[in-house]
């Protein structure tokens, strides 16, 4: 009897649950419906300057899309851009989910205006309009901000808008270089206007943007910004500007040496003439130096600098008697005064560098350039106490150097004569840190690349409590990697080791810069690919920190071939 009431019952309650329908979920509150429209061009190879669609402007009270055309294309030219070139576009629409478009538009033509249907999440419907106008950027920003008279280049802030100078006298009467957002315009402009600002009293601007209607305020203030904890910030290394020796002015092959810098300058030497002055910023040819009596073929064969920017000039022996004589320059305006003369029958003067200062304390660091069966690697070093250099040198021999050589460099990393110091030469290529108190190789990086070229010159700078060494490698033949440069972190010898390579990405781990060499890795800036071969690979490096110790400069500089300039700076992000 309990089974048959059991039937009855499920008999009863199974047609009653058949017939429910399912409840349709429905939100109480619908979500705009329609987020964003994105059009795309659709022929090939098109792409406009960030390489993305045209966005839209949406009015949501009034039902309106208005696709934002860039009023020109690319946004930094003059070019007014047409519709009429654009009459298919993809279009791309963003919709919440369950939301729907009626008709379901694929392309468009930007010259017409559309009208569509909107499906919203609670299945209501509202009609829409769609069009395109050119549109004016409302872009208003300061991308530079530079004084070339003082050589000062602004930080900029965008988000703060700020455009910070490292400088603390006043700003008098001074005009500036000033890039901004394309098409807009700055009041006062500075590039006319002369300005005066103060630590205390920074210098307002406004900028305006294309639209005529979007400005905003922008300061220019002298402040002292906070360092990276150590050495340059990474990814600052930044190219200001590359050019050929012969466009800056150098008429005589074979016959550029080396390179001089100051906070505001660079100083090209050639060999009998008139060293070339080029802004350190901008590399543009201002002046030449007058060296008087000792200019000449032999007398002013090589020009470096210390760590102040005051300038040095030495003669090469025995091609210019048995006498070897370095001058001093306080500024590019001063007369040569003669600071150290040393008789001697060994060849020396292609290269000297120098650490510290030749006003108050340095050590000159220079390399016997020749060759013998036994493959010497002496070098000598002076050193300079209160502004009074030493007239006899220190003599040392290198142990554990690979090979001698016809030319090379070296330079100490402290003003004694018990400093470590880095030496490199031809043939072996080798870039050795070495201990100053033994004489010992420490550790090496070798230029190994083709066998073809010479590792002539090395530079070196603190910045920031960090050493940093700087080398070059150039071809002497019509074949060999023609010109390569390379900045490197010197903090420990045991990570100073490796080779250059072909492959860039193949560079020793200290390596924090290096010089675009091409496709094969050949080179791009050496004579031989330029005006000439190089045939003694006469080639220089210099390193420079500027006074207020924010920014460090890396030239170099290949005979017959370019001169360049590339910034590192120290700043904290």
């Amino acid at each position: 009897m309990k089974k048959i009431l059991f039937w009855m019952l499920m008999a009863v309650v199974l047609p009653m649950t058949a017939c429910q329908q399912p409840e349709d979920l429905i939100p109480a509150v619908a979500n705009k419906g329609i987020n964003n429209l994105t059009v795309y061009p659709t022929w090939e190879g098109y792409h406009t300057a960030d390489n993305s669609g045209f966005s839209s402007k949406i009015d949501y009270e009034n039902r309106i899309i208005t696709i934002q055309v860039p009023y020109n294309i690319p946004v930094e030219s003059d070019v007014v851009t047409k519709l009429e070139d654009y009459k298919k576009v993809w279009v791309l629409f963003n919709l919440d989910d369950n939301a729907y478009l009626t008709p379901n538009l694929v392309t468009i033509d930007l010259t017409q205006t559309y009208t569509v249907t909107l499906l919203d999440q609670k299945k209501e419907q509202s009609t829409w309009t769609i069009k395109a106008e050119l549109t004016k950027s409302s872009a208003c920003d300061i991308e530079s901000f530079t004084i070339r008279d003082l050589g000062l280049t602004a930080l900029i802030d965008k988000n703060g808008g700020t455009a910070s100078l490292i400088y603390f006298n006043e700003l008098q009467n001074v005009f500036a270089d000033v890039t901004l957002s394309p098409h807009a315009r700055i009041v006062p402009d500075p590039s006319k206007t002369a300005f005066w600002c103060s630590p205390s009293e920074p210098k307002k601007f406004t900028v305006i943007a294309q639209d005529g209607v979007t400005k905003r305020e922008w300061i220019l203030q002298q402040t002292e910004p906070a360092k990276h904890e150590s050495g340059m910030r990474p990814g600052s290394a930044k190219v200001l500007w590359m050019e050929k020796l012969s466009k800056l002015g150098v008429t005589t092959l074979d016959m550029t040496t080396g390179i001089a810098a100051t906070d505001e300058h660079l100083i090209i030497n050639t060999r009998g003439e008139d060293p070339i002055i080029v802004d350190a910023k901008s590399g543009a040819v201002v002046g030449t130096i007058d060296l008087g009596t000792v200019k000449g073929a032999t007398s002013s064969y090589y020009m470096t600098s210390d760590h102040k920017g005051h300038i040095i000039i030495n003669n090469n022996v025995p091609d210019d008697g048995g006498v070897f004589r370095v001058w001093r320059m306080r500024t590019i305006t001063s007369t040569p005064e003669l600071f150290i003369e040393f008789p001697t029958g060994d060849v020396i003067g292609k290269h000297l560098s120098v650490w510290g200062d030749v006003y108050g304390d340095a050590s000159l660091q220079a390399v016997y350039c020749g060759w013998t069966s036994t493959g010497t690697t002496s070098n000598f070093t002076w050193t300079v106490k209160d502004g009074v250099a030493t007239q006899a040198p220190h003599w040392c021999q290198i142990s554990g150097m690979k090979k001698g050589w016809t030319n090379g460099d070296a330079i100490r990393i402290g003003t004694e004569t018990t400093s470590d110091y880095f030496a490199c030469g031809y043939s072996a290529n080798e870039l050795g840190w070495v201990d100053g108190s033994t004489n010992a190789v420490k550790s090496s990086i070798f230029g190994l690349l083709t066998g073809n070229e010479g590792m002539l010159a090395v530079d070196a700078v603190e910045f920031n409590g960090i050493n940093y060494v700087m080398t070059s490698m150039e071809t002497f033949f019509t074949w060999g990697c023609a010109g390569g440069a390379w900045v490197m972190e010197a903090k420990y010898p045991q990570t100073f080791v490796g080779d250059f390579q072909m492959d860039a990405s193949l560079d020793p781990d200290c390596v924090v810069w290096a010089l675009d060499r091409g496709e094969g890795g050949y080179g791009l800036y050496g004579g031989r690919m330029n005006d000439g071969t190089n045939g003694n690979a006469i080639q220089d490096v210099k390193l420079h920190v500027t006074s207020d110790g924010y920014f460090m400069y890396a030239y170099f500089m290949f005979c017959n071939g370019y001169v360049g300039c590339i910034q590192f700076d120290c700043i904290a992000e």
